[in-house]
């Protein structure tokens, strides 16, 4: 731009000159400033022109919507992974608390039974215990029953033996009627 306008500058200066050879200086400096620029102004512009606006109608429905799809798709899917995950930790949370349940509810049936089998067997215990006690009276009052009748027998035959050695002992302290005496 600084250049067209030192161009047309020159050109102004040079006022001097003929027309023509003004105007065809002029020319030649619009020419060498519009090739130093960046857009040519010749048919190309319009080549470009017409590729922009192609591609500005085609790129919105060739490219960006498929690709904003896309992305929402990949949100989606996403955002329903992340929802299937959540899910799928509050199943594992209630299968883990049913669990855990199952386990206590075990272990309490498991406690009961342990407690009614030991109760149990102790009332057995108890059981053979009164009957090993009973068992052991009754013998012991068996043999203490023989016991004394024993002593009574024995005490009998003492008796009786007494009085017979008695007699002997009368006897033979009296001098010789132990037959008298039996």
């Amino acid at each position: 731009m600084i250049q067209l306008l030192s161009a047309l500058a020159t050109v102004s200066q040079n006022s001097d000159l003929s027309q023509d050879s003004g105007l065809a200086s002029a020319s030649w400096a619009l020419t060498a400033v519009a090739r130093a620029g960046l857009i040519d102004l010749d048919a190309t512009i319009i080549t470009q022109a017409v590729f922009f606006l192609t591609l500005l109608l085609l790129l919105p429905s060739m490219v960006y919507r498929p690709l904003l799809q896309r992305f929402d798709q990949r949100e989606e899917r996403t955002e329903g992974a992340r929802a299937t995950a959540k899910a799928l930790r509050k199943q594992a949370r209630d299968e883990v608390a049913r669990y855990d349940d199952a386990v206590a509810s075990q272990r309490r049936d498991a406690l009961i039974e342990r407690a009614e089998t030991r109760a149990l067997a102790q009332k057995s215990a108890d059981e053979l215990i009164a009957q090993a006690r009973k068992e052991t009276a009754d013998h012991i009052a068996h043999g203490i029953a023989e016991q004394r009748q024993f002593a009574v027998s024995a005490r009998q035959e003492l008796f009786a033996d007494a009085s017979t050695i008695g007699a002997e002992i009368a006897a033979k302290l009296s001098g010789g009627t132990v037959a008298d005496a039996a």
